[in-house]
């Protein structure tokens, strides 16, 4: 299935609905369709000007990643998944859209699992890191579907996880909602891919998701997908649609969201969601409660569901990184503590003779 088709969102059969097939290996979750995933776990990071950067692989169409926080009273967990939907051609023997190397079809999983761990190797560069295994991943999907309510145990043999998962949760849709265990959920979509920390913070006294999710394209299908969608645009200001569009191509490239999912009990919706509008606009951050998209990006949310929720324009990001949580700043003795052998080095580096001007100030910046 090289190409995003439609999805269907009229379904009410979650279990069909859901890609999800089995784990064919400890750790990779394989769809039903021959698309797969793995789910990496890691801890937030401090991200500033001199910390290491990720190795940002060469991404292409077929590949996606979600990025997801899950947040209860308890406290929060963060999720990364990687997923692959190879393509192949009947007469071709090998994989189309690999990165950069050359897959037999039948070593498509074999290879996937090797760049998961390649991308966890990564992430462990810069913070603790591990790949979901079993038990930990099926509860981890259980929690996008129930919001922690519900739990499966995995079976001897862990196949069917699309009716195993969903078996239990109690799925209501109409027509421009969905409930979850009597519960509403409440989709709050935020395009503008703010720092979302204040917000996190302020919502805090429920469980929630928040969920990053990109499906890539390479830097030529890029090229040519804005040429498709935005080649009309001011046709007879061709420096003013560059302008718009500025930014992108970037490291990574394609459809992006960005958004918070809650199920909300009929006592507190309305009064929770009046809150967060108020907090939003007081901010003037751009938002939205999702109605008549709401199924179809709630299946979008889950990981694997790349048929789902599939809106253009597409978006450029700098690096991965920009898809992870990270921990607020350090304190400021701390971080003159981290800095010290840069402070050493840019003082022996003083320009010795009278009236410099540049002056070297505590705190690491350089001033004029």
């Amino acid at each position: 299935m090289s190409l995003l088709k439609e999805y269907d969102t009229n379904t009410v059969d979650v279990a069909e609905g859901l890609s999800w097939g089995g784990l064919t290996m400890p750790f990779v979750m394989q769809q039903k369709e021959g698309s797969c995933f793995s789910v990496i776990e890691y801890s937030p990071y401090e991200k500033d000007l001199l910390s290491k950067p990720l190795k940002t692989p060469a991404f292409c169409r077929g590949w996606g990643i979600w990025s997801e926080l899950q947040h209860t009273r308890s406290g929060d967990r963060h999720f990364f998944v990687l997923f692959w939907n190879p393509f192949t051609e009947k007469h071709h023997p090998q994989i189309l859209n690999t990165l950069g190397v050359t897959v037999e079809k039948q070593n498509f999983l074999p290879y996937f699992a090797q760049e998961a761990q390649e991308v966890l190797r990564e992430i462990q560069t810069v913070t603790e890191a591990r790949l979901l295994e079993y038990q930990d991943l099926m509860d981890f999907l259980s929690f996008t579907l129930s919001m922690g309510e519900n739990r499966a145990e995995m079976p001897y043999i862990p196949l069917y996880m699309d009716a195993l998962l969903s078996q239990d949760i109690d799925f209501q849709f109409t027509d421009n909602d969905l409930y979850v265990n009597g519960k509403r959920v409440a989709i709050l979509t935020l395009p503008s891919l703010p720092d979302a920390s204040e917000l996190i913070r302020h919502v805090g006294k429920i469980p929630f998701r928040y969920v990053r999710r990109m499906l890539f394209f390479s830097e030529a299908e890029t090229k040519t997908e804005l040429k498709r969608y935005a080649g009309k645009w001011c046709p007879l200001r061709k420096t003013m649609r560059e302008r718009i569009l500025e930014g992108i191509p970037s490291e990574l490239n394609g459809y992006c969201y960005n958004g918070f999912l809650f199920h909300l009990e009929e006592s507190m919706d309305e009064e929770f969601c009046d809150d967060v509008r108020d907090f939003l606009t007081e901010r003037q951050l751009p938002f939205l409660f999702e109605t008549f998209n709401l199924k179809d990006i709630w299946w979008g949310s889950l990981p694997g569901m790349y048929l789902a929720n599939i809106t253009p324009p597409l978006l450029g990001l700098p690096s991965v990184e920009s898809m992870l949580c990270h921990r607020e700043a350090v304190r400021e003795g701390e971080r003159q503590h981290r800095f010290k052998h840069l402070l050493d080095a840019m003082e022996q580096d003083k320009p010795d003779k009278k009236g410099a001007d540049l002056e070297y100030v505590s705190d690491g910046s350089i001033s004029s």
